[in-house]
């Protein structure tokens, strides 16, 4: 039974689609473009709501960090494989968090064998990979739900996390910088519709926390009678 239909409170019953790790977008059958982070947001996400009673699904990238073994787990390779799983399980979900550092260009047309080296100059063409909660945010299925984006940079952009929350129609955008990657602790801020606040350093466990509270205290609070608006 999903959770507000008997009255019980707490998260019970509440879905939540978690993406963690980073994507990689292959050039050849030996090279590839990727990035730094490590997965271990989305994994701390995971183990969190499932202590929280919450029901999870991990979307996750090549990563060398085991995820939680009590969480049915997708692993993914490159961005187009991200999307497709989001969509995939985006029905499924009452609330969408999208901590995966996914590749914001891909190759237009990977090697299909190694590229030789000739000592001339490579140039590697890019195309735009699509971006998923953009695509999710117009899907009809979006109305009630809460989406939770990230937003990194060389530092604490707040200002990027505003665009984001306006520009991808979120309920929540978590701002911190690439100091985040592969760190147990980081600085971060909350951007909602609600307003801004810094959250100073925190273990991203606590960070977990957070974020499911303030989500769990939405649909609380609605007693699942939700809107397209999750107040954080």
């Amino acid at each position: 039974m999903r959770g507000g239909e008997d009255g019980r409170g707490g998260g019970s019953g509440i879905r939540i689609l978690i993406t963690g790790g980073p994507t990689v977008e292959d050039i050849d059958p030996v090279r590839f473009l990727g990035n730094r982070s490590t997965g271990r947001m989305g994994i701390a996400l995971a183990r969190t709501a499932v202590a929280l009673g919450l029901e999870a699904r991990l979307i996750l990238g090549p990563t060398h960090l085991a995820p939680p073994p009590e969480v049915e787990t997708i692993g993914i390779r490159s961005a187009g494989e991200m999307l497709q799983a989001v969509l995939a399980n985006f029905s499924w979900c009452d609330a969408l968090v999208m901590a995966a550092a996914v590749a914001d260009y891909t190759p237009v047309q990977p090697m299909k064998g190694k590229i030789k080296k000739n000592g001339a100059d490579f140039i590697l063409r890019l195309k735009r990979t699509e971006d998923i909660l953009f695509r999710v945010g117009r899907l009809p299925e979006r109305r009630g739900k809460c989406l939770i984006g990230f937003s990194l940079d060389v530092g604490e952009n707040v200002e990027e996390g505003r665009r984001k929350l306006r520009e991808k129609g979120l309920d929540m955008v978590l701002v911190n910088s690439v100091a985040a990657f592969g760190a147990q602790r980081v600085r971060s801020s909350i951007v909602s519709l609600g307003g801004e606040e810094d959250l100073g350093e925190l273990d991203k466990e606590e960070l977990a926390d957070i974020l499911f509270a303030r989500a769990i205290r939405f649909f609380d609070q609605n007693a699942w009678q939700r809107t397209a608006t999750c107040q954080a």
